[in-house]
């Protein structure tokens, strides 16, 4: 719902992407507040701002392992972890 004039019809566009982007930050998870990611610690969330625009940023697990050596602005290729047979969530790789 749009919350200046109301509206639940507001008319988005969805506009595929290529699931490319940068890294934006990053944070390394060494502790697990919700059940079900203790077995995936330690990990790295980014937040990777998507090539097509410039405010479309997401945020997801990075797969290549906390030992990466990362830096700001370093290219990403999104990714889907499957964390179940009927839930997947975006995740990001290194591009090559």
């Amino acid at each position: 719902m749009c919350p200046n004039c109301g509206s639940t019809d507001p008319g988005f566009e969805f506009v595929p992407v290529s699931g490319r982007g940068t890294v934006r930050s990053w944070t390394t998870v060494r502790q697990s507040f919700l059940p079900g990611f203790d077995d995936l610690l330690p990990f790295v969330l980014v937040d990777v701002e998507l090539t097509e625009q410039s405010d479309l940023r997401l945020i997801g697990r990075l797969l290549d392992g906390p030992d990466v050596e990362l830096r700001i602005g370093i290219p990403v290729v999104a990714a889907f972890e499957q964390l179940t047979t009927e839930v997947s969530v975006p995740a990001f790789e290194i591009a090559s």
